[in-house]
């Protein structure tokens, strides 16, 4: 009796585990790129303005940044000089992909030789082999950080190229791996299989 009251509350907790993942699925994940330019200080008169006239707020922006893109000032850490500075962070909110969004990621995928044999055999040749995917890797986060279903053929979009555009000149191998996972789990491929097995229950379902 006890044994199964254990399996039960074991059932109930994987369910709920369940539940919570598919939750953060559906809201989304935030990933943050920093900008290469340094932060600079809203002018003088726009603070003693606003010091002075606190119902009438001028709200100021850094021109160099496009309107539009979702940009923060945050602390971080200069390894060099073993410091902290203040840089521009530009941040991307990617939410649950859509089914057109992972058919045309998967058109892309198919453009790339991947072989983990090789890898494995050659791991340093091989995986400089692969640095040819760059602009590619970059194209595929840009489609799926921008997640439009419509864009049917990413390389005559002009978002898709502006984005792709930026992540090859802000993102590191080490932050394009973080923003891969990332998509991997909005595109959340168990739920996608769970729809194929239910569909094909349906199917072979004899009707009465």
């Amino acid at each position: 009796m006890e044994q199964q009251e254990q399996e039960l509350t074991r059932e109930e907790r994987l369910e709920i585990e369940e539940k919570a993942i598919e939750a953060l699925v559906n809201m989304g994940a935030m990933f943050s790129v920093p900008l290469k330019i340094n932060p600079v200080k809203q002018p003088k008169f726009i603070q003693w303005w606003n010091k002075h006239f606190p119902n009438h707020i001028k709200v100021w922006r850094d021109r160099r940044i496009p309107k539009g893109w979702d940009v923060v000032e945050k602390e971080m850490p200069n390894a060099a000089l073993q410091t902290m500075e203040r840089k521009y962070i530009r941040n991307f909110h990617i939410k649950p992909l859509y089914l057109g969004t992972i058919d045309c990621l998967r058109r892309l995928y198919i453009n790339i030789e991947y072989d983990e044999e090789k890898i494995q055999n050659e791991p340093i040749q091989e995986s400089k082999r692969l640095f040819k995917y760059i602009p590619l890797m970059s194209e595929i986060a840009a489609v799926a950080v921008i997640n439009n279903p419509s864009v049917a053929n990413p390389a005559g979009s002009k978002e898709v190229k502006e984005l792709k555009k930026f992540f090859m000149e802000h993102l590191t191998v080490s932050r394009l791996k973080k923003l891969s996972d990332v998509i991997s789990q909005m595109m959340n491929p168990g739920g996608f299989t769970s729809s194929i097995r239910s569909i094909r229950e349906i199917g072979q379902t004899q009707p009465k």
